[in-house]
């Protein structure tokens, strides 16, 4: 049975090291079911091991399961709620919520009032974003939001950047500009804006001024980030198939769908029970159709034909290269120089967002 082993001291090393290099307080964003580690198991490692109390999620179902799994602790909700019966249930579950328009703020004051409590929020502004939340021009609607609805607790205000991978340090300025713009406007009519944050993983470790009172850090957590890793942050996530079956092919023979690879010597292959269903080699798709990203795309295949890439696992501490197409529940790698039998487990380092839900986690 394949199992996705998730390190757990290398998410605690790699919190530890957020802390040290922003000096300021890390918010771990656990969208995504923790990016496909487990998130109610990642939230009570980080509860117990690093004194963690507030965690993010994007994602109202997922943060009903954080808060019936820790209910002392603050779920903070980063998507605005789109309908009453979420609110309500926001409110119910006592969530920290997001608003980033007058009218929804209106509404969750409402319900707040009528459950007899007050809803702790974060005002949202879009500073450049474009998904959601306080435009600039509209801060003057936050304030009179946090000013008179009194059934809401501002807790904070915060903003997140469309681009933060270094090679736009002007938008980065100007949007943290905005979110500045809004939070005076809010001082000067008098209300306290609460903790301000704007950065999540790859600002948090490029740029100082971008980190204000808190940092959010979801992908910083399994060390695999989208900036060059400086830090030293430990990639989270390893998974390990067992092998079903140890055999030789002769020369010549084909390996795998396609008639991809044909053995050029006799070859000693593992067939181990791994594929794509499993969440293996996927990857996200292109999504951006701009001149110069088809160009840059083109540019990486075309450098990639000289390249001779080629896919590897390991099997007892040894790398072993994968011969042919990598099948839904099958893929074959080659042994010939290494000690393993059926039974072996081979590890593949992947993705654990792309790692098939009913794969087990095991935490070590």
């Amino acid at each position: 049975m394949s199992t996705l082993v998730v390190q757990t001291g290398h998410i605690l090393a790699n919190l530890e090291a957020m802390r040290k290099h922003t000096n300021v307080p890390v918010i771990p964003v656990l969208k995504g079911n923790a990016y496909g580690l487990g998130d109610v198991e990642v939230a009570r490692l980080l509860r117990e091991k690093a004194d963690v109390h507030l965690f993010a999620v994007s994602r109202l179902e997922e943060a009903k399961r954080l808060k019936e799994a820790l209910p002392d602790e603050e779920i903070f909700l980063l998507s605005p709620y789109g309908t009453e019966k979420e609110a309500e249930e926001i409110v119910r579950l006592g969530l920290t919520a997001t608003v980033g328009s007058y009218g929804s703020a209106v509404l969750l004051n409402g319900l707040s009032e009528k459950a007899g409590t007050r809803c702790r929020v974060h005002l949202k502004f879009d500073t450049g974003l474009g998904r959601s939340g306080f435009l600039p021009e509209e801060a003057e609607k936050a304030v009179q939001a946090a000013k008179y609805l009194k059934n809401l607790e501002i807790a904070g205000c915060f903003s997140h950047f469309s681009n933060s991978f270094g090679k736009d340090e002007k938008g980065v300025r100007t949007q943290l500009d905005r979110l500045q713009h809004c939070v005076a406007a809010l001082k000067n009519a008098g209300v306290e804006p609460g903790m301000l944050h704007i950065a999540a993983s790859n600002a948090a470790i490029l740029y100082p001024s971008a980190r204000l009172d808190a940092v959010r850090c979801g992908s910083a957590l399994l060390g695999r980030v989208g900036v060059r890793n400086k830090l030293g942050l430990h990639k989270v996530g390893r998974l390990e198939c067992p092998i079903s079956d140890v055999r030789w092919l002769p020369a010549g023979h084909n390996v795998g769908y396609g008639n991809t690879y044909t053995t050029k010597k006799p070859a000693r292959i593992a067939t181990i029970q791994a594929g794509y269903a499993d969440g293996l080699f996927l990857q996200k798709m292109r999504d951006a159709f701009r001149t110069r990203d088809i160009l840059r795309d083109g540019w990486h295949d075309f450098r990639a034909l000289f390249r001779r890439p080629s896919l590897h696992c390991t099997i007892n501490g040894q790398p072993a290269r994968l011969l042919g197409r990598v099948g839904m529940c099958t893929v074959v790698a080659d042994v010939s120089n290494i000690q393993c039998g059926a039974g072996d487990m081979a590890s593949f380092d992947v993705s654990p967002l792309l790692v098939n839900a009913n794969v087990e986690r095991v935490y070590l």
